[in-house]
């Protein structure tokens, strides 16, 4: 009887394993075929800003940018959103009731004044006290909204939702870094599709190790700290491979709350942000996807494969396990809410493919490798494992992970995704990373995700709490 279960168990999961590698290759393949595509249909960064920028058919964008507390950088910050090279764009910062000097700071430094501004409910946040802009030319671009404390970013973004008057918005942090051709680079693929699209979700990586200058990355460099590397060979991982492979059939699952663009109507028309979500960006977007195929409006989410904008990760230990238990709390929520989606055809690939996928193989491995981790230390007290089997597996699975951080890597170094300040060191960085993450990165995430797990059955009150920021080195003159 336990022999048959044993026997059971062990194809489980090794039939389990091959179906995750098989996944694996399939975004391999299809993040190659979505870039072979992309560098016919999307031209360099100068001729994309020679064909838009003197054109009256290009799309105005406002970029929403909450802020809380953030007297230390806000003018930096505002500066750098202002060095964004697009014709027609406008910066709207939402002050959520901020206890410290923010406020004041940009009303001083940017000459602000509050003007007479009509603003429609479209999506709910707490009531906005004031709109304020500029007397002076040279900021004609920013408005600053005051608003009561909404507690979340997801409130502060639906008041800007609510000032800004253009088709397409920009969502951000305040305090991420975004490269200058970022905003020509998404619109491109609006403009040029032939269906309307409805979200871009733009590459992100890590600031951590950068140098910054005038507001904008002028050295890209791989962090110094093995923590914070890891996350960066993850976040290429997710945007160069994952997201860019969904981009093939259209089944994109998420655009990053750090900087995603939207289609305004359609988020209005959706609801806007969830204030009460874990993962409000993903559960906005199938939302989104919900109402046009209920709508039944064709539609597209598109995946730019270069780097468009720099945030800062978790520099320490205890603050990457607070954003990754929060993370799984809102994974297991997207699930659970958004479940009539999963195998549902009707609503596309997201629904037929992506949400299965996310289910067996994302939401539910770290539940299967706890279990597989108990099993195995059960075995080892009652001496059932063949140790010859078990590590040619184990070497199976560590091969396999190696070889797709250097195909990452390469397909990195061949696009010129990011454009590494000292190329050959920074990825012989990323190379050490890849070797040591399966050993030492893949369990903690996996163990943060299972103690989300368990916070969220046992309705644990969730406490958010913003990562403490060690800033980014900045070039001195």
């Amino acid at each position: 009887m336990w022999l048959q279960i044993y026997y059971i168990f062990c194809y489980i999961i090794f039939g389990y394993s091959m179906a995750i590698m098989a996944g694996y290759l399939y975004f391999i393949l299809q993040s190659y075929r979505a870039q072979h595509k992309l560098s016919i249909d999307m031209p360099d960064d100068e001729t994309i800003k020679y064909l838009m920028k003197g054109s009256p058919l290009t799309p105005a964008v406002s970029i929403i940018a909450p802020a809380y507390n953030e007297e230390v950088t806000i003018i930096d910050n505002v500066h750098s959103l202002m060095q964004i090279d697009y014709p027609d764009y406008e910066i709207i910062i939402i002050n959520d009731a901020s206890s410290d000097r923010t406020l004041e700071l940009l009303i001083e430094n940017f000459e602000m004044v509050e003007v007479p501004y009509d603003v429609a409910m479209r999506v709910p946040s707490k009531p906005i006290k004031r709109v304020l802009k500029s007397t002076n030319p040279a900021y004609s671009k920013l408005v600053v909204v005051d608003k009561e404390r909404g507690g979340r970013k997801s409130d502060g973004s639906n008041a800007g939702i609510n000032v800004c008057s253009n088709k397409y918005f920009v969502c951000t942090d305040v305090d991420c870094i975004v490269e200058p051709m970022a905003l020509y680079r998404m619109m491109w693929l609006v403009v040029n599709s032939h269906v309307p699209t409805i979200g871009v979700s733009a590459t992100m990586l890590m600031s951590n190790g950068c140098v910054v200058g005038d507001g904008r990355v002028v050295e890209a460099k791989v962090p110094k700290r093995i923590l914070p590397m890891f996350q960066q060979l993850e976040y290429m991982r997710s945007f160069l491979i994952g997201k860019l492979g969904w981009s093939t059939i259209n089944a994109l699952p998420n655009i990053s709350g750090g900087f995603g663009l939207f289609d305004t109507d359609v988020v209005v028309k959706s609801g806007g942000y969830d204030n009460t979500s874990m993962a409000e960006d993903v559960d906005m977007l199938l939302r989104m996807v919900t109402y046009m195929k209920n709508s039944g409006q064709p539609f597209r989410i598109a995946q730019v494969p270069k780097v468009c904008c720099w945030t800062e990760g978790p520099p320490t230990l205890k603050a990457l396990y607070r954003q990754r238990v929060r993370w799984a709390r809102g994974l297991f929520e997207i699930m659970s809410n958004h479940r009539k989606l999963i195998l549902n055809p009707h609503y596309g690939p997201i629904g037929a493919f992506t949400l299965p996928y996310i289910f067996l193989f994302e939401f539910m491995a770290p539940m299967l490798e706890l279990f597989g981790y108990l099993f195995m230390i059960w075995l080892l007290f009652v001496g059932g494992i063949n140790w010859g089997t078990a590590f040619i597996i184990f070497g199976m699975v560590y091969l396999f992970s190696v070889l797709m951080a250097f195909f990452l890597l390469y397909f990195d170094y061949s696009t010129e995704a990011v454009n590494w300040h000292n190329r050959e060191h920074s990825y012989l960085h990323l190379l050490v990373a890849a070797c040591l993450e399966p050993i030492i990165y893949h369990p903690l995430i996996s163990y943060c995700s299972n103690v989300g797990y368990f916070q969220y059955i046992t309705k644990t009150t969730a406490v958010w709490k913003p990562i403490q920021r060690q800033g980014v080195k900045k070039k001195t003159s």
